[in-house]
């Protein structure tokens, strides 16, 4: 089988993360082949697309209404030659680069809310999860097809080891996404923290961010407000090896997110055998009950945040993490939530 996947622009996001992994997973059994229509390329994050994948980087300058004609006949030479059995797009405006072979496309929509232009003209649509299914249907009546986001679960190293002394440890949470407060709700998790540390002003707590953007700045001044800066780390954007490997080694994954049309970050935290607390909106919502796991929090309530992170710490403490649904009972309860039933499911649906 032959297949292309296009996205618009390939920076560090949720989006890209995804389509990295479904094309290193579907390229052990098809040729793949990746068209990036505009400018806006992270060449580190390209260069761990498995070496057998053809890609295509047409460097449209982002917005350049002029250059559209030329994108179209250079991608349509680029299908034309390779003739795909399916051409997997990852955003909905792409659609008219793809127009003359309409029978062949289908779109992943990854968040909710997002713009529906030519959404009805795809032949397939996937939601990658239940809320985002829905919100498809309310808004345009389309049935879409559910393909939960996928991670390699095996290569994500678990902690182990529970055992946690309040007198010498350092109570360590991470939160990982781009630094977007409107949606990660970054802010959020600060003034948590800055609650904890009034109420309990000897606890030993670190709250590390991992992820770039341009809200640092802003939420390095609200740390430094709140006079918790010390208790704030900025680690940047990191490897992916890195997240698998390392993420074991803190204590509580947050997601306190304000929009979230899934959480593959969440679906992280619980293969590293972490307690996860995720705002409660439909698509985190689904994965903790999917699995059994998590504590919800109310969005937007940093008092809820602290109140639920508190919780985790006194489980550490008395040693009753384990026994608790903060955590996945076994690693082998997230199979619906791995890599390769992803891109089994897309494939399959690509030719029925």
């Amino acid at each position: 089988m032959k297949i292309i996947h296009s996205i618009f622009s390939f920076h560090v996001g949720g989006a890209e993360t995804m389509l990295i992994d479904i094309i290193n997973q579907q390229c052990k059994e098809a040729s793949i082949s990746l068209i990036i229509v505009n400018d806006k390329v992270n060449i580190n994050l390209l260069n761990t697309i498995d070496k057998s994948v053809n890609i295509y980087l047409i460097k449209r300058k982002e917005s350049n209404k002029i250059q559209l004609f030329t994108t179209f006949f250079k991608i349509n030479r680029i299908v034309k030659k390779i003739n795909p059995d399916a051409i997997h797009c990852h955003d909905n405006k792409l659609f008219p680069f793809f127009i003359r072979w309409k029978r062949k496309t289908c779109i992943t929509i990854h968040s909710i809310n997002l713009s529906i232009a030519f959404l009805k003209y795809f032949s397939r649509i996937f939601a990658i999860s239940d809320s985002v299914k829905n919100n498809i249907k309310e808004r345009t009546g389309i049935n879409a097809h559910i393909v939960f986001n996928g991670i390699e679960i095996e290569k994500y190293k678990s902690r182990e080891n529970y055992s946690f002394d309040p007198k010498k440890d350092e109570f360590k949470i991470i939160q990982i996404s781009r630094l977007s407060p409107k949606q990660k709700g970054q802010h959020i998790a600060i003034h948590a923290i800055s609650l904890l540390k009034k109420q309990y002003p000897d606890i030993n707590i670190k709250l590390f961010f991992i992820g770039g953007g341009e809200a640092i700045k802003e939420l390095e001044e609200l740390a430094v407000k709140l006079t918790i800066s010390s208790q704030i780390v900025f680690l940047g954007t990191i490897d992916r090896s890195r997240i698998k490997n390392d993420i074991c080694n803190y204590h509580v994954l947050i997601q306190p997110s304000l929009i979230e049309g899934f959480g593959i970050t969440i679906t992280e935290g619980f293969a590293c055998g972490l307690p996860v607390i995720a705002s409660n909106l439909d698509g985190p919502k689904e994965i903790c009950h999917l699995l059994n796991a998590g504590l919800l929090v109310y969005p937007n309530d940093p008092v809820d945040l602290a109140e639920k992170i508190l919780q985790v710490y006194q489980s550490y403490v008395s040693n009753t993490l384990k026994g608790s649904n903060y955590i996945l009972k076994e690693k082998k309860q997230l199979k619906i939530f791995d890599i390769q039933t992803t891109a089994t499911l897309y494939t399959k649906h690509y030719i029925l």
